[in-house]
């Protein structure tokens, strides 16, 4: 009996530390579960655009400015922000492209919403810790001034902890200014786990775009973590033929993933798709297919062979579609892809892929800009709302892969023919 009490005590203070990770002392903040990590990915692309660096160009100016001479004052900050008497626009640009994407963001994180998740409550507004980092690095950007983040991780115990009194040389050492990191201490005491949201590698090396990190090695050596390798895939499952035409599907800033407990048959990762992402995969490859099974009857229509009997046609597809044709979805986690990382994002992650296929959450690619030089023809992928593919309004996405798939095959489609005419 009493080691199925120490059992049940021991089930019980794990849940307590999945359920609530951030009620760890301050001096030493608790890591990120998988979940966290993937909201650190998407934290790092928002803040981008919050300041004024990504997103609509016609919202960037009101971004870089917004806020700029306010107080760094956390209180303030939390009092803005909670209170309803208060204008939240003093902090935040009214920016509804951004709506979207930041529900995905406090649907892996409910502590990154103003609410925090209390009461099974998901606010438009993000938690007051991501205003204030954004006021933070805004004004250290306007200023070009740098700070050495290798110093404060140096001195975390000391500087997480609430009763550390600053010194000097602390002050010195990591450039800050007093009331700089006043600000830093109260925001990481106030929510203890944001702290590793700032330790991050993708959220750092946000961070380390904007300029404002002196170098240091501790930086560099969490940044270069900043790896999407671990989630490749190869095509192995899927091909029997390495010249075949290699579709790669990637879903990113998406909500279509569970996680955590309590979740069965989690990827090693701590993911695992939703029925409705298989569902739109197997539709979209399907929908591929057959606008390609039409387009290549067409070319051998117009070629100078003979016409194909039923059966030699449905012989000729059905090696096509064994032999040249491979698709593979990246399920093992979510993804964070747009224009500026996706080339290093797809050579990590998929480098045999001959074109890319990025699924975008719902109205997700509001909060992105495409420039011409970012999509299909000028390279060899797509960035498609999952839901326009439900609704069956990426036709034109669709015919384009399939034109594509259609100009890898004419000179095999010429060799088949051939030996189906001899």
């Amino acid at each position: 009996m009493k080691h199925a009490h120490q059992l049940f005590f021991g089930l019980a203070f794990l849940i307590l530390i999945y359920l609530f990770p951030t009620v760890c002392p301050a001096s030493s903040p608790p890591s990120l579960t998988p979940a966290q990590q993937y909201s650190g990915e998407l934290l790092a692309y928002l803040l981008k655009v919050v300041l004024g660096r990504e997103g609509q160009p016609e919202s960037r100016k009101n971004w870089r400015e917004r806020g700029l001479n306010e107080a760094l004052d956390f209180d303030h900050i939390v009092k803005v922000m909670t209170d309803t008497g208060q204008n939240q626009l003093d902090f935040m640009v009214l920016d509804p492209n951004i709506l979207d994407l930041s529900q995905v963001l406090y649907y892996y994180d409910e502590k990154l919403s103003l609410y925090k998740g209390d009461y099974g409550i998901t606010s438009l507004f993000p938690a007051p810790e991501i205003p204030a980092i954004r006021l933070f690095l805004l004004k250290k950007i306007h200023t070009k001034e740098k700070i050495d983040l290798d110093a404060f991780i140096r001195r975390e115990k000391e500087l997480l902890d609430g009763n550390y009194q600053v010194s000097p040389d602390d002050l010195a050492a990591t450039r800050l200014s007093s009331r700089e990191m006043k600000f830093l201490r109260d925001i990481f005491q106030n929510e203890p786990g944001f702290y590793r949201y700032l330790n991050y590698p993708f959220l750092l090396k946000g961070i380390a775009e904007t300029g404002i990190l002196a170098p240091g090695s501790l930086v560099k050596e969490i940044i270069e973590r900043a790896d999407y390798t671990p989630y490749r895939i190869d095509f192995k499952e899927n091909i029997k033929n390495e010249k075949a035409v290699k579709i790669a599907v990637l879903p990113a800033m998406t909500q279509e993933f569970h996680y955590g407990w309590p979740n069965g048959s989690l990827s090693e990762y701590g993911f695992k798709p939703t029925d409705f992402l298989k569902d739109i995969f197997n539709q979209l490859k399907t929908e591929i297919l057959s606008q390609t099974q039409k387009r290549i009857r067409e070319i051998i229509a117009k070629s100078p062979y003979p016409k194909l009997t039923e059966s030699a046609w449905r012989k000729l597809w059905e090696y096509i579609l064994e032999k040249d044709i491979a698709f593979e979805m990246e399920d093992k986690r979510p993804l964070v892809i747009y224009p500026k990382n996706a080339s290093q994002v797809i050579r990590e992650i998929c480098p045999k892929a001959d074109f890319t296929v990025i699924l975008l959450g719902k109205n997700i690619y509001r909060a992105i800009y495409f420039a011409a030089e970012d999509i299909c023809p000028s390279v060899n992928r797509l960035y498609i709302d999952i839901f326009d593919i439900q609704y069956h309004q990426a036709e034109e996405e669709i015919d384009q892969i399939s034109q594509f798939i259609c100009s890898r095959l004419r000179r095999r489609l010429t060799a088949l023919m051939d030996r189906l005419n001899p």
